[in-house]
């Protein structure tokens, strides 16, 4: 190779090594974003800043509209609940039954139905409070026993979440028998039974101790949350237990043994529920009590008042009950 040669060669190389120089600053160069002008630098300050404050007037708009609408709320409320104690208080007076059994039994005179089986959800009210305590639920609770007493009503399930009643059945019982002498007078006191179904215990009434031949006219059974979910999980353990035991077959399991079993351990389902509370809270009651039973409670009352129970009779006995359809 001559001098010559060798030397074109090096001079194309350093050509092409300067075109792909120059290229790649041009390339560079039109990466390069221009500097804004005066007028856009200054268009994008503006719509920055009235973004700024759009998004300020939207914060306010949205929080004086929910705060309007919690307003509106609140007054509703206020008006309603002013109007719901008015119309108890009004139907307190008009349905006063004074402890006299007459007039309860004149009131459900006219009714097409009544229930056979009652049950009564009871609130536990703190002790400090008013009707509170377990003072407050022997109260309530013999009072309702005396109403159903007066309205010919056979079986009652008094339920209170945390067991108070079932846990103090010989109170309870004092507080029934002292109720039931306010109504019938201390010599024509009706006898009565209270059960206690998860005990399995049943305890007569304190006037018929001694006198076979007296018959209890109410049967009350005394409910808490253990009969609740808590005994569906005992009877499947216990279910499951024999079959592992192979003292039963898989199938004798049915639907039917299963329900038997539940209404021996808790007792016959309610025709009617009662709700003494300001809403419908079951707080636990047994499921499978409240398959086919009506529910009566009125918003917004804190109290067992004959009214209400009066009022759940009427609205049972002119309920339609489609079984099955």
């Amino acid at each position: 190779m001559t001098k010559e040669s060798t030397l074109a060669q090096i001079q194309e190389i350093s050509t092409m090594v300067s075109e792909h120089t120059n290229d790649g600053k041009l390339r560079l160069k039109s990466s390069i974003p221009k500097p804004l002008e005066a007028s856009e630098v200054e268009y994008i300050a503006k719509k920055a800043s009235w973004d700024r404050k759009m998004g300020k007037l939207e914060y306010i708009f949205y929080k004086s509209l929910l705060v309007i609408l919690f307003t509106i709320y609140g007054v509703f409320r206020f008006f309603q609940y002013r109007y719901n104690r008015l119309r108890l208080s009004i139907l307190t007076i008009v349905n006063n039954p004074a402890n006299t059994p007459q007039l309860i039994k004149q009131d459900v005179k006219g009714l097409k139905k009544l229930p056979k089986q009652l049950g009564a959800i009871l609130e536990d009210k703190p002790s400090y409070t008013v009707g509170g305590g377990l003072k407050g639920l022997l109260e309530e609770g013999s009072e309702i026993v005396c109403w159903s007493v007066c309205a010919d009503i056979k079986h009652v399930s008094l339920y209170d979440y945390n067991g108070l009643l079932a846990t103090n059945v010989d109170e309870f019982r004092k507080a029934v028998h002292h109720k039931l002498a306010k109504y019938y007078g201390p010599q024509n006191i009706p006898s009565f039974t209270v059960k206690v179904p998860h005990l399995h215990k049943v305890y007569e009434d304190i006037s018929k101790v001694g006198d076979e031949e007296k018959k209890s006219v109410i049967e009350i059974s005394l409910l808490s949350a253990f009969d609740g979910r808590k005994t569906i999980v005992e009877l499947f353990k216990t279910v499951s237990d024999l079959k592992d035991k192979k003292e039963i077959q898989s199938s004798d399991l049915t639907m039917e043994l299963l329900n038997t079993q539940l209404i021996e351990l808790v007792g016959q389902e309610p025709d009617l529920i009662l709700c003494f509370g300001p809403r419908l809270d079951l707080t636990g009651y047994p499921p499978w009590h409240i398959r086919l039973a009506e529910m009566h409670w009125e918003m917004d009352n804190n109290e067992v008042l004959y009214a209400v129970f009066i009022r759940g009779l009427r609205n049972y006995s002119s309920a339609k009950m489609n079984v099955g359809k």
